[in-house]
């Protein structure tokens, strides 16, 4: 969805980013949890609906290692206060499977007690120096389920944070053995959520990068990668390592592409190089592409010098090598360009906006024709958004044109034909151009009535996403959709009315069209999948007011407290406080039944084929980590659920994402899946469930296109993909499922 990571007392929180619960290996029947019901059918209840008081003691300290493993997974997956003692307690098992969900629950509560959980972690951690495989069985090759338990107690104290957790992991990296790439993968979390790293840590990053003896998946230069750019003292030795890394293939590589793309407009030609270099993989190559857009004039210039060296001619057999890897690097490099494009660029885009392929090509290629030649024009149209060059790029009422006259459109104030022009977006036929008109609202304060009006319509709007898109932008801006109070007002228009006091704020009030579109819309019974529109409409009723009187905005907050989701009942935690409540949302006393697919799992890995504009291609799904999730795809596709959909996301080199009827992100199926996240790798083809918060998965799936440590542990994996996913773009359609017995 639009979009989807100790001793003591122990609260485990919810990741809002993602799920906040853990995953499981494979789960047996749960539906009747009576006196006839097994252990293991109690502990899978106890985990989907979330009640860690339901997983049996004996289970947890059974002398049968399954038990304690399938425990401490349900434990790790359920997170609170309840869970937080049984939590600590596997912590101490013997297993290392058991320990390693221990570590991975563990980790998603350390807010407030971080060096404590952290010691008591990196403690546990002595026991397991010199462990070979997963499991410490000695074994060479591990199934894909197999959990790592020294990844995951790395990976919980780099999700802890703090110094002494960065201190912990720099000291690991330094020693040369099994614990130096999980660290530095947990050190890459610690860098993606604060976005630094001390100078101590990265010069043991990169000492660890330059050990000869380190393998090719060598996560060293992974932290720097997920820094928003590496410091200028370091940027040099990064660049050195980063370019020594590249002669190596693997799928530890991107990480070298990645980090040298944060090291500064020095690298520049550097990056280009590898953008047009066909040696190296599609998502190696569109990461290099994306990172000249945030290297300044220098990156800028780069890729309009890698578009002049990729552009095709209007060779018939040039032409049709768009359809292929060069379309994600082509469009990258596009946008690499900037707002004001390099003048050196403009042979290429003219080349691009006038593209074409004999005859009557087929219907992917013509779209990424479209988009390439659109995306040009929009380049070439400095904001005039009915130039010649944009009116030609593909029909007018075509997504890709409507989408590039729009940018444009957006690109200056929007008066008189121009915001006239904008409100004729506003009722597109395609709702992501739909979407980005109203987002615009946020950016352009000169809309005032024009902009209130296309809330109104927005709001009442059948589609989530719309209404999601104009509940944000009243968010991101309340003050858009008030009007003066009648008081106000009257005091304006009297001669004799004393003049306002310095510093005042004038009464305001709703415009009661905006404050009764809202309401109805806080009102609608919406698909119990579509927790982002709830919750975004319950953050703009809030956001109202405190602004100005708005009384729905606390009882829609109080309904919410008690909601079935998690991620609802903390968003209406959330809003109480800032309503100067003290919430205590707690789950309703129906949680609702368990998920009807415990009663039926996925009995084995199920191969399905999806027939796209693309070509075939597959997913294994896989019930061993995730086979709730699993066996709900499954389902769906032998329901014809998936035929007709469009791949609505594709980030050249990140992921593949589809499975929303309407299109846009933001719908599903119309029910809910729990949380099965799992402290497992997200490798090139592995799939996953898309989220939104947690327990917010429904239907739509992504394929990773690389190595993506910052998913891991963050979203339930649920599969395999086969075929050429990486050909995948935007828009390309699901003709047919097949699912293979």
């Amino acid at each position: 969805m639009s979009a989807r990571a100790a001793l003591g007392a122990v609260v485990i929180g919810a990741l809002v980013a993602a799920c906040g619960q853990k995953e499981a290996a494979v789960v047996p029947v749960a539906g009747d949890a009576g006196s006839g019901a097994t252990g293991e059918q109690r502990v899978a209840r106890a985990e989907d609906l979330r009640r860690a008081k339901d997983v049996p003691d004996d289970a947890r300290t059974a002398h049968d290692v399954d038990a304690r493993r399938l425990a401490a997974r349900a434990l790790a997956r359920i997170g609170g206060d309840d869970a937080s003692g049984p939590l600590l307690h596997a912590l101490e098992d013997e297993d290392r499977t058991a320990v390693a969900w221990a570590a991975y629950g563990l980790g998603s509560g350390c807010k407030g007690r971080e060096d404590a959980y952290v010691r008591a972690l990196a403690a546990r951690a002595i026991s397991f120096d010199g462990v070979v495989g997963a499991r410490g069985d000695g074994g060479v090759t591990e199934p894909r389920d197999a959990v790592d338990v020294r990844g995951a107690i790395a990976r919980a104290i780099g999700r802890c944070g703090g110094a002494t957790a960065e201190s912990t992991l720099a000291a690991w990296v330094r020693r040369h053995d099994g614990w130096t790439e999980p660290a530095a993968y947990a050190l890459g979390d610690m860098a993606t959520a604060r976005g630094t790293l001390g100078d101590d840590t990265m010069t043991a990053l990169l000492e660890a990068s330059a050990n000869p003896a380190a393998p090719v998946s060598d996560p060293a230069l992974y932290p720097f990668a997920r820094l928003d750019r590496v410091p200028d003292a370091f940027a040099p030795r990064v660049a050195r390592a980063a370019l020594a890394k590249l002669a190596r293939p693997g799928p530890g590589r991107v990480f070298a592409v990645r980090a040298l793309g944060r090291t500064g407009d020095a690298s520049a030609l550097d990056v280009e190089r590898i953008a047009v270099d066909h040696t190296f993989t599609p998502a190696e190559r569109a990461d290099a592409a994306r990172a000249l857009r945030g290297m300044d004039d220098a990156g800028h210039a780069a890729a309009a010098d890698a578009l002049a060296q990729l552009a095709p001619s209007k060779d018939a057999f040039d032409v049709l090598r768009v359809g292929g890897d060069d379309y994600g690097v082509l469009s990258s490099l596009v946008a690499a360009l900037g707002s004001e494009v390099p003048k050196r660029s403009e042979a290429s885009l003219y080349a691009l906006a006038s593209v074409s392929a004999p005859g009557t090509p087929p219907a992917a290629l013509a779209r990424r024709l479209a988009e390439l030649r659109c995306g040009a024009a929009l380049a070439l149209s400095k904001g005039a958004y009915d130039s010649e060059v944009l009116d030609r790029c593909d029909a007018r009422s075509s997504e890709p044109s409507e989408r590039a006259r729009l940018a444009a459109l957006l690109r200056r104030p929007l008066y008189a034909d121009r915001r006239a022009a904008w409100h004729a977006f506003t009722r597109s036929d395609h709702v992501k151009v739909r979407e980005a008109a109203l987002e615009a609202i946020a950016l352009h304060p000169e809309l005032g009535d024009a902009g209130r009006a296309a809330i109104v319509e927005a709001l009442n709007a059948k589609k989530g996403g719309i209404v999601e898109t104009a509940a944000e932008a009243i968010h991101a801006h309340p003050e858009r959709v008030m009007l003066l109070s009648d008081r106000e007002k009257r005091a304006a228009a009297d001669p004799a009315a004393p003049p306002p006091t310095p510093g005042s704020v004038p009464a305001r009030t709703i415009d009661p069209a905006v404050g009764q579109a809202l309401s109805a819309a806080l009102d609608r019974p919406w698909p119990e999948d579509l927790v982002e529109t709830r919750a975004a409409l319950l953050d703009a009723a809030v956001a109202v007011s405190l602004s100005a009187p708005y009384e729905d905005a606390r009882a829609a907050a109080n309904a919410a407290c008690h909601d079935r989701n998690a991620t609802m009942r903390e968003r209406a935690a959330r809003a109480l406080r800032e309503l100067g409540d003290t919430p205590a949302c707690t789950p309703p006393v129906d949680a609702g039944a368990p998920a009807p697919e415990l009663d039926h799992p996925l009995a084995h890995d199920t191969r399905v084929v999806f027939s796209t504009d693309a070509g075939d291609l597959a997913i294994v799904f896989e019930p061993a980590l995730a086979p709730v999730a699993a066996t709900r795809f499954v389902a769906l596709a032998k329901a014809g659920f998936y035929d007709g959909i469009v791949v609505h996301r594709v980030v050249p080199g990140f992921v593949a994402q589809f499975g929303d009827p309407d299109g846009d992100g933001y719908g599903g199926a119309g029910s809910l899946l729990r949380c099965e996240t799992s402290p497992v790798p997200f490798g090139p083809l592995d799939v996953g469930v898309a989220l939104a918060g947690r327990d917010t998965g429904s239907s739509q799936i992504f394929v990773a296109l690389a190595r993506v440590p910052h998913l891991d542990g963050q979203f339930a994996r649920v599969g395999r993909a086969e075929g050429d996913w990486w050909s995948l773009a935007e828009g390309d359609a699901i003709r047919s499922v097949k699912v293979e017995q």
